[in-house]
């Protein structure tokens, strides 16, 4: 498990697949204010209302993996087409998303009340897998003898293209990029944890070895093996080094991080000022309300007023219908 374990509360959503009760993950966010998810072990799937995913900062997203690795050993419990929203019990229809990365999917409650993604779309939706190509197949094969699902961790045929318990798509986890989705901002690179052996197998060739290069992400320079891995917890274990140094950043970012953040600001305060300013002008360029209020005086000025010549053809109209007839 991670050395930034996050805590769990019993919740009390049940899973809308298997209607056992889910488990409440507490995490941190980019904003300080705590992130909960709801997580079903058995049917390895994450249940989040509106965008939380994209609020979880560095240590949390290490935690939520490391989570994830440890509940591939449940049995997969298999999607129902009679699963449900666990707050509502109403239907669930899938939503096709398009990320930088590519398109992801989820299962999203009818009313909106929140949106399933199983592990494995969780992990594409941040841009962390890649495709397993036939090299990759046989070198996991003659390295671990069996090629793992990253989704629910059942073992996955050699030639099969999709996990026959939870038809995940066989896939590689891209350590290097998780590396990076951990510190986008690249707030730990100067720290000591870097000069460390710690790092180098946090960050190393899985097939060699040998320490990665900065920015090479796709292929060892020294073996030319990819720099993925298969399975869940490998991948989390070889990262897991890195869990110090990012909560000690999410804490207190350094002061060259807290620069930087500042001087994007900067950088973006013309453009807001511009939008405020188009703002303004397309308010002031609106028409003014028009005045609906009848002028009664009107009824009275000379000249030719239709309003008055109704209202003295109704006059006309009533005496004559109601005056006494002999």
């Amino acid at each position: 498990m991670s050395a930034f374990t996050a805590p769990f509360v019993e919740a009390t959503l049940p899973c809308g697949n298997c209607r056992e009760p889910m488990r409440r993950l507490t995490l941190p966010s980019h904003y300080g204010m705590p992130v909960e998810l709801d997580v079903c072990a058995g049917c390895h799937l994450v249940w989040f209302d509106s965008t939380e995913t994209a609020r979880l900062n560095g240590p949390a997203l290490l935690s939520l993996i490391g989570e994830m690795a440890g509940m591939q050993k449940l049995a997969h419990e298999v999607l129902r087409r009679e699963a449900a929203c666990p707050r509502c019990s109403g239907g669930l229809k899938t939503i096709h998303n398009q990320t930088r990365w590519g398109r992801s999917l989820q299962l999203e409650c009818l009313v909106r009340h929140g949106a399933y993604q199983s592990f494995a779309q969780f992990l594409q939706e941040k841009g962390l897998l890649r495709p397993m190509s036939a090299l990759d197949r046989a070198r996991l094969i003659e390295q671990n003898g069996r090629i793992d699902c990253v989704n629910c961790g059942a073992a996955v045929g050699a030639s099969d293209e999709r996990c026959a318990y939870c038809q995940s798509v066989a896939s590689l986890l891209d350590v290097a990029r998780l590396a990076r989705a951990l510190d986008p901002e690249g707030a730990i690179a100067p720290h000591p944890v870097h000069g460390t052996q710690a790092e180098q197998a946090a960050l190393q060739c899985v097939a060699c070895g040998a320490a990665l290069p900065p920015g090479q992400s796709l292929a060892c320079g020294t073996c030319g093996a990819t720099l993925a891995i298969n399975r869940l917890a490998d991948a989390h274990a070889q990262v897991d080094a890195l869990a110090p140094a990012l909560r000690a950043h999410a804490a207190k970012p350094a002061p060259a991080v807290v620069k930087r953040r500042l001087d994007a600001l900067g950088e973006d305060i013309p453009r807001r000022r511009a939008w405020a300013a188009e703002m303004e002008a397309s308010a002031q360029r609106r028409p003014e309300p028009v005045d609906d209020e009848f002028d009664w005086s009107s009824l009275f000025s000379r000249g030719t007023n239709p309003v008055r010549a109704v209202f003295i053809a109704l006059a006309i109209w009533f005496v004559w219908y109601f005056w006494p007839r002999g």
